[in-house]
């Protein structure tokens, strides 16, 4: 099995940040970094889960800087086969869409069987990354995995996931998949196995390759695009379709003819209660929507079903 963890960095919240004394902001500069709880937790899911199998490998993916390798590195003693840095011009000024796009395109050039992404951030707290990078790669998401709640076979998953007030909910998926990890407790750290003394020097001489967006094929301005927020434009409420209308009777009363002419085609319906087996009610429900028009998008036409004349869908029902 590969699993493919996205290694995020962020700040220590237990260390207090040192502020601008004439500004007031904090020093991002002086922050001191460490590897995202969610994102550490999913690290030791995917160690725990590839421990015991043959052909278990875990590869990290991290889009940032290359003073970040350091904590690239710390993944690699931990016991991860390979890490991979993703970084360029582009990158550098991504936003959470952005960042998802690049991350979506590196999980699809690595093809993995199950990816684990940390559920929320320290700082930003969105949420979205997981979720966004499994919309772009085309694999189902599950959110809020619990810790050591994974387990898996040759084609599915299963993950117990942490809801609200304690609530707990177990979902089965086929792989691949994407699971985000929640981090747990607020400042609480994620209890990792004791690293050698070897391990961190055999880590310090593994190659870190570099990918750019041309190495992902990833299309120039794709995550500018991605960060770009939505405009509304002016709201476009659907036109009515005309009804023809017959022309009232000239003979009537001219209250009459009025009244014709206002009703137009409204006509009065009467309900219709069926009580007969479920097939039967089944059948008399396709009957009415069929001979009143609601199922002609479905009928074949010659651009195959749900076409209107000149190829354009339709939309009228």
């Amino acid at each position: 099995m590969k699993v493919l963890v996205l290694l995020d960095v962020a700040a220590d919240v237990r260390v207090a940040p040192e502020r601008d004394p004439r500004s007031g902001r904090v020093r991002e500069d002086r922050l001191v970094r460490e590897i995202d709880p969610a994102g550490a937790r999913a690290l030791d899911m995917a160690l725990a889960l590839t421990s015991d199998r043959p052909n278990g490998e875990v590869i990290v993916v991290h889009a940032g800087p290359a003073e970040n390798e350091t904590f690239l590195r710390e993944a690699l003693a931990r016991g991860c086969r390979k890490a991979i840095r993703v970084w360029d011009g582009e990158v550098a000024a991504a936003r959470t869409a952005g960042k998802a796009a690049v991350l979506a395109a590196a999980a699809q050039a690595v093809a993995p069987d199950l990816v684990l992404a940390g559920d929320r951030g320290v700082i930003d707290s969105g949420g979205q990354v997981g979720v966004l990078v499994a919309a772009r790669a085309g694999m189902p998401c599950v959110t809020k995995a619990g810790a050591a709640a994974l387990s898996a076979d040759a084609h599915r998953i299963t993950v117990t996931r942490e809801l609200e007030r304690g609530f707990r909910e177990k979902v089965e998926a086929s792989l691949p998949v994407v699971v985000t990890v929640a981090a747990g407790a607020a400042g609480e750290a994620a209890q990792a196995a004791p690293v050698t003394a070897g391990a961190r020097l055999a880590a310090l001489e593994q190659d870190i390759p570099v990918w750019t967006l041309a190495d992902l094929g990833v299309i120039p301005g794709t995550v500018r695009d991605a960060d770009r927020p939505l405009v509304a434009g002016r709201p476009h409420p659907p036109r009515p379709r005309l009804q023809p209308v017959a022309p009232p009777d000239p003979t009537l009363p001219a209250f009459d003819r009025i009244l014709g002419l206002v009703q137009g085609t409204v006509k009065a319906r009467e309900g219709k209660v069926v009580r007969r087996p479920a097939g039967e009610v089944a059948q008399e429900v396709f009957e009415v929507l069929r001979d009143e028009g609601w199922l002609d998008h479905l009928k074949p036409g010659p651009d195959g079903p749900g076409a209107a004349p000149g190829g354009a869908p339709r939309r009228d029902r």
